[in-house]
């Protein structure tokens, strides 16, 4: 039963850690002047919120309770205020850098917990999914970047 809570434990905070990168994707989007940079993060952000919605099905479905974002952590306001600051400067290149340091942070969380003993593979197979959508973005921007120089 150890075994359980600590997957529920670790699954609400992939839980939360995806309700936050989604509301900065929101704020960012607010705050973007450039129309590709808007649609790149009402996309990111839809993503995100698809991810809480299976991730909060995948808890239930373990008989866990799901949890909600209360007050926002140091994490995501350390987040925000470098993406708030690169938006605001119109410096595309810094703020791409730390999307895709956010994106690598994040595939590290879900390889944590993959990492986990007696996962369920329905949630395996959940975390892997997600994960590959992530990886796919970070190789996408890689080769953008890599078209631009």
């Amino acid at each position: 039963m150890k075994s359980l809570e600590k997957i529920l434990s670790k699954l609400n905070n992939l839980l939360i850690m995806n309700y936050e990168i989604e509301k900065v994707y929101l704020e960012a989007q607010d705050l973007a002047a450039d129309d590709n940079l808007k649609a790149f993060f009402r996309e990111r952000s839809f993503e995100r919120n698809e991810f809480g919605r299976q991730l909060r099905a995948e808890i239930v479905k373990l008989e866990g309770k799901p949890k909600q974002l209360n007050v926002s952590s140091s994490d995501f306001d350390r987040i925000w205020m470098n993406f708030r600051d690169l938006i605001i400067s119109n410096n595309e290149t810094d703020l791409m850098e730390e999307i895709y340091s956010l994106k690598k942070f994040n595939i590290e969380k879900y390889n944590e917990l993959l990492r986990q003993i007696n996962l369920p593979l329905s949630t395996c197979k959940l975390l892997i999914k997600q994960q590959d959508s992530i990886y796919n973005h970070m190789n996408a921007m890689k080769r953008e970047e890599e078209f631009v120089l």
